[in-house]
């Protein structure tokens, strides 16, 4: 009897040691990302033709043809909006953020996003008029989030 309850302890402790063993181990899908973040502000009355706002990421800074240096864009604040937090998750890089205006549905935008950006004419409208914020380039470092605010002025 004495036996049989060293072998339960002993087999108790080696099951504890693989538990603790096994739970010590470094996270892998905890790594620290790059981009962009910061609080977008809107002044002024909206436009009627806008149904939503966005910061859009350029790979180059060509404001007659945003949609072919279109690399990704923040999540839409709808019209009325006077300020919200946004967070866009780059690769290390250069880049170009623009605050652009949605004439369609936010939705609708992203679902047929390829299309609108293969037609002629893209849905979205240059709102910013900081020239001088919008030359600047953003340079996003590895592993690093870059703060940038941003006031659109309507």
């Amino acid at each position: 009897m004495i036996a049989q309850a060293q072998s339960r302890f002993h087999l108790a402790l080696i099951a504890a040691a693989c538990l603790l063993g096994g739970s010590c181990t470094l996270p892998v899908g905890l790594e620290p990302v790059s981009g962009v973040a910061g609080d977008i502000t809107f002044q002024g009355n909206w436009p009627d033709s806008l149904t939503a706002a966005a910061l859009i990421v350029l790979d180059e800074l060509d404001l007659k043809a945003p949609a072919e240096h279109l690399i990704t864009y923040s999540d839409p604040v709808l019209a009325g909006a006077t300020a919200s937090a946004y967070f866009v998750q780059l690769p290390p890089g250069q880049y170009f953020l623009v605050a652009a205006g949605l004439t369609v549905e936010p939705a609708l935008f992203a679902a047929r996003i390829d299309s609108f950006l293969a037609a002629p004419q893209a849905p979205i409208v240059i709102i910013d008029d900081d020239l001088i914020t919008l030359a600047t380039p953003v340079v996003v470092r590895d592993r690093e989030v870059a703060i940038l605010n941003r006031v659109v002025r309507f």
